[in-house]
């Protein structure tokens, strides 16, 4: 569902009004019993996480389903069941991160019958792409010679995903690496993974079957024999739900460093940047576990000659800093840390800043920049600490 700010948007949406989806499901119970599902959908996902605890966007318990065989639903969400979610994640903005730009679902089979029963998973999907490369068959040495060096036959196993190789992928499936797909879905992998509540998990499982986590491709990292298979999952949007993100939020040129968890930390904000709402959330994530750390504030970005010290860079100008004991915050198990005004935590009528006043009301029209400041796990000394990159928020 590509956004606004998406490469390769095709609308101004930022977020969704989703109004119904069909999935399908098999239920082998006798046709005398009704089955039951209960479908989540998450925004902000990173992929092959533990979804237990965590907060869904929506969630529907579908009761009365018939049994006895395999069906295709339809739901309707009209009249009321509507909801929305991010088109490029929460954030409502294209940040080229698996955690901040994915979404997904969840199904739990919540039925008392004895039978199988499960979400159904596809085979191979067919493709009419001419750059589509069958796993059945020859590839296509080169989609601008198609006329010449026509398309393996179509796949005869089933349809519903098209999941070419990543471009420049060089493997036993791909000896070319012409592919111009990444994969199932919007320029990323698709995966799943089987849970049960207590938060055991089979492992991570793509779509594809020579993926490794990082989306890259090779014979010393592929992911092995993961079937290449998808989901009957159709999500339906008739409208946005907003002309204007309700948080207009954008990520600075900051020249972040990575902590200790390899990669840099990300500053983010939701809600709502309206004065007039009072729902404003500061989000740091990827962020070493268990850190503590505070949200800083100023009115000016140093990105083009930033501040080094410690063990990152410091991009926000005459910084003021949230350090109200209840704003001294630790990271949580998945690296994220909150700041909220909805819990009373901060109000955006005093937002620190460096100099003399040292507190600033937010104003419409002027900007605010916004990063957090955390300690690290290297070796421990005064200077064992980073910065995560810096947001824009623009008031209205």
């Amino acid at each position: 569902m590509p956004g606004a700010t998406h490469p390769l948007a095709s609308s101004d949406r930022f977020d969704n009004s989703i109004d119904g989806f069909d999935f399908a499901y098999c239920d082998l119970d006798a046709q005398t019993v009704s089955t039951r599902f209960e479908v989540s959908f998450y925004e902000s996902i990173a992929p092959c996480i533990s979804l237990v605890g965590i907060v869904p966007q929506a969630t529907f318990v579908l009761q009365g389903l018939p049994a006895g065989g395999c069906w295709v639903v339809d739901i309707d969400l009209t009249g009321g069941n509507e909801f929305c979610i991010g088109a490029d994640g929460g954030d409502g903005y294209y940040d080229d991160r698996l955690d901040l730009d994915s979404f997904g679902w969840s199904a739990i089979y919540a039925g008392t019958g004895t039978a199988d029963a499960g979400i159904v998973l596809g085979a191979d999907p067919a493709a009419t792409d001419a750059a589509y490369i069958n796993p059945n068959g020859p590839p296509l040495l080169d989609p601008s010679r198609a006329p010449l060096n026509p398309p393996a036959p179509p796949s005869t196993e089933g349809t519903g995903t098209f999941y070419n190789p990543l471009s420049g992928c060089v493997s036993a499936a791909n000896p070319t690496g012409l592919a111009v797909e990444t994969g199932s879905g919007l320029l990323s992998p698709d995966s799943f993974f089987v849970e049960d509540p207590s938060g055991a998990s089979t492992g991570c499982t793509y779509f594809l079957g020579y993926f490794n986590v990082a989306g890259t491709c090779g014979a010393s990292t592929a992911v092995g024999n993961n079937p290449y298979a998808s989901f009957y999952m159709t999500m339906r949007s008739a409208e946005p739900c907003s002309i204007v993100p309700d948080c207009v939020c954008i990520p600075t040129s900051c020249p972040a460093t990575p902590n200790t968890t390899g990669v840099p930390g990300r500053c983010d904000a939701a809600g709502s940047s309206a004065l007039a709402d009072n729902d404003f959330t500061l989000r740091a994530s990827s962020l070493p576990p268990g850190v503590f750390g505070i949200f800083l504030h100023g009115e000016t970005d140093i990105s083009s000659n930033p501040i080094s010290v410690g063990q990152g860079v410091l991009c926000i100008g005459d910084a003021g800093r949230f350090q109200a004991p209840n704003q001294i915050k630790q990271a949580n198990a998945l690296g994220v840390a909150e700041l909220s005004t909805s819990s009373g935590e901060f109000s955006l009528s005093a937002l620190p800043i460096g100099q003399a006043p040292f507190v600033v009301g937010a104003t419409v029209g002027l900007p605010s920049y916004f990063a957090f400041w955390h300690r690290d796990f290297f070796t421990p000394s005064a200077s064992a600490f980073n910065f995560t990159s810096t947001v824009l928020v623009g008031w209205y």
